[in-house]
């Protein structure tokens, strides 16, 4: 009676007994698993897929002490991530004929020390310029908001670490020059083209962080301390290095930024193409590092991370597939690229 009723069922399509779960449901709890284990106070994603946002979503908190939920609107710091989005700026300047990747950055930045004239955009979009990162014995920082130029005065009068185009050296403060280049060529601060060029057309929440300003779903910043998150104060202004690692956004926007790069919105295909290839050394030996992204030996993904006071980020471009994943964390050292990558394999997961 019973395997007669079974068999009924099955070909009236009535599903019986625990089932696999839905993609949805595994990318979801997937999201919520990572949060759980990785101590994260709060972490917000969002794919998007042929020009719209698919997939998004928060959880945990904000501000866990004001009891503030994690939304997929929430601003969080993007910390590195901002490398591609001044590369994209940089790049659509660029085929505008505002500036040339290729031309000394002297001719818009003339007051530079010697050493930083011949320096290309090419070179500092790809690590390639010999422009130091951070130092151990130095707290490379500004006190208190600072423009563009002010923000120069932290590295320019130190040696370059290698001889331009012979050695990749990850550098925050290379950006920091590109920003001031976009400045001189236009005449613009690097906020106001940020905003005018991108944010405004494709993201509007992608913007430099500004302290002082208030924005309601802005996220708190959280480090993790012997394995506990706790609140971190005072909170940093990121004047200093906002072409490197000093914007925010909501994590819906991140995606809608990728997907038009990704689609040719924002410049034509072969700019695109440009900035998503591996550069070559003086030498003739590639990195792995295009312009302002990371690029996979096959060039079939690019990607970026990022780790700062209150953020952990990855943004993740599948070129074959046409998909961005994005995951923004307002916990410092939370391994967001594992969640960026197990959400591609679920995503692509057909079953």
């Amino acid at each position: 009676m019973l395997a007669a009723l079974f068999a009924s069922l099955c070909l009236q399509g009535t599903v019986v007994g625990p089932q696999p779960a839905t993609q949805a449901d595994r990318f979801f709890a997937a999201c919520e698993e990572f949060r759980r284990t990785s101590r994260a106070v709060g972490i917000t994603v969002a794919v998007a897929r042929n020009g719209r946002v698919t997939e998004n979503g928060g959880w945990g908190e904000r501000d866990r002490e004001a009891k503030q939920p994690m939304l997929a609107g929430t601003l969080v710091r993007l910390a590195s991530v901002s490398k591609p989005v001044t590369a994209a700026l940089t790049a659509l300047l660029a085929h505008e004929g505002k500036l040339s990747l290729d031309a000394a950055i002297s001719t818009h930045v003339p007051d530079l020390p010697e050493t930083l004239q011949p320096l290309t955009l090419r070179g500092l979009l790809s690590h390639t310029a010999g422009v130091r990162h951070y130092r151990a014995d130095r707290n490379d920082n500004a006190a208190k908001h600072c423009t563009t130029r002010e923000a120069l005065a932290l590295f320019v009068n130190d040696p370059l670490i290698a001889p331009p185009g012979t050695k990749y050296s990850y550098s925050t403060h290379a950006f920091t020059l590109v920003a001031a280049t976009l400045e001189g060529a236009t005449k613009q601060d690097f906020r106001t083209l940020l905003r005018e060029r991108i944010s405004t057309p494709f993201a509007p929440t992608l913007d430099c962080e500004d302290a002082a300003e208030t924005k309601e779903l802005r996220s708190a910043v959280y480090d993790l301390v012997l394995g506990k998150a706790v609140r971190s104060e005072p909170r940093q202004d990121l004047s200093w290095k906002y072409a490197g690692g000093g914007m925010e956004s909501s994590a819906p926007d991140l995606a809608r930024f990728a997907d038009a790069l990704l689609n040719a919105k924002i410049v034509p295909a072969e700019v695109r193409d440009a900035l998503w290839t591996r550069q070559k050394l003086a030498d003739g030996s590639e990195v792995d590092y295009g312009l302002g992204w990371n690029v996979t030996s096959e060039g079939s993904v690019v990607r970026h991370s990022g780790s700062q006071q209150g953020s952990s980020t990855a943004l993740t471009v599948d070129r074959k597939n046409g998909l961005v994943i994005v995951v923004l964390c307002n916990t410092t050292d939370v391994k967001a690229t594992e969640l960026a990558a197990r959400l591609r394999e679920i995503l692509l997961d057909a079953k």
